[in-house]
């Protein structure tokens, strides 16, 4: 069944033998297969050869919105905030880099509390955070998450960051957030929410 979003703003075989020559065929496919799935997993492990060249960090502006009480765990409560000053031009101004330079705009480090940081979220089941295009709000991308929320006593969930690269979003003057929230317990109480990330800007080295 599909979750409601609530937007607030083998085969079975025979026994048989198989002649000889078939049975050193399959071995030798199979060796193959395995060489290629090393090689494969090599490649993915390769080392990153790019270099940060300088960090992009929200707020400021703050980035703030309410939780009300009640809230069920059928839902995914959606909270759209828009447009936030990406600041972009002056962070790259700053960092003596130029724009050639930046190759990719990555997630880093993301967290979600409340203001004060006095809340229980054990409550909260799982978090996606996307970026988005204010002009085209279906323009958009998930650049953080956690999913599941893991189960223990917290008032400060630490994010994954995604992989993407959202230059696209970033580097426009303005973009726009939307946090997707999911609850394993309806909400407890009225207050409000605070997110706060980093952004890294890859170059070759």
């Amino acid at each position: 069944m599909d979750r409601n979003l609530c937007h607030i703003d083998v085969m079975k075989g025979q026994n048989a033998s198989l002649p000889s020559w078939k049975f050193r065929s399959i071995k030798i496919n199979m060796r193959v297969w395995y060489g290629l799935m090393a090689i494969i997993m090599v490649l993915s492990c390769k080392k990153d050869q790019r270099q940060q060249l300088f960090t992009l960090s929200y707020p400021p502006p703050p980035i703030n919105f309410q939780i009300l009480p009640g809230l069920n765990t059928f839902d995914t409560h959606i909270y759209t905030l828009s447009p936030i000053p990406s600041r972009y031009a002056t962070l790259l101004a700053n960092s003596g880099r130029s724009e050639g330079e930046v190759i990719a705009i990555e997630a880093k480090a993301g967290y979600l509390s409340s203001v004060f940081q006095d809340i229980n979220l054990d409550f909260v089941h799982r978090v996606s955070v996307f970026i988005f295009d204010p002009f085209e709000p279906d323009n958009k991308i998930e650049f953080f998450y956690m999913d599941p929320v893991p189960f223990r006593d917290k008032t400060v969930i630490q994010l994954f960051p995604g992989i993407a690269d959202i230059s696209e979003w970033v580097k426009k003057d303005y973009f726009g957030l939307e946090i997707r929230l999911d609850f394993r317990q309806n909400s407890p109480t009225l207050f409000q929410m605070d997110f706060q990330f980093e952004l890294r800007a890859m170059g070759d080295k």
